[in-house]
């Protein structure tokens, strides 16, 4: 089953089971579904992405996401689940996902794939 990260309340769920709180987006538009076409501010946009592979380009075990064809991304690229920042908590995101180590090492671990933006 699909990995599910909700964009209003932060919440990322495998299996139907809850994980995680986390975020996405910068102050003032952090976890606002209204906002998910500002670039660099707004959450990661509603649809379909893959989980492809982890790389170290924003701190250790960073997730890299492709968008699937029908997902609207608004012209904005580059999305990334990976961890927050340890200078200033709270603002780690430009619209990637924020959420902790054991969480990112458990998404590279499961066999999904598949990550549902709602």
């Amino acid at each position: 089953m699909p990995w599910t990260y909700n964009q209003r309340v932060g919440s990322l769920c495998h299996n139907g089971n809850f994980i995680e709180k986390g975020y996405s987006g910068a102050a003032p538009y952090k976890n606002d579904p209204a906002a998910q076409s500002i670039p660099f501010k707004g959450p990661i946009p509603r649809g379909v992405y893959n989980i492809t592979h982890a790389t170290h380009s924003k701190g250790p075990l960073t997730i890299v996401l492709e968008p699937k064809p029908a997902t609207n991304t608004f012209g904005r690229s580059l999305f990334r689940i990976h961890g927050e920042s340890k200078i200033s908590p709270g603002n780690a995101s430009q619209g990637c996902i924020i959420v902790g180590a054991d969480t990112r090492s458990a998404i590279m671990e499961s066999n999904d794939r598949e990550l549902i933006v709602k």
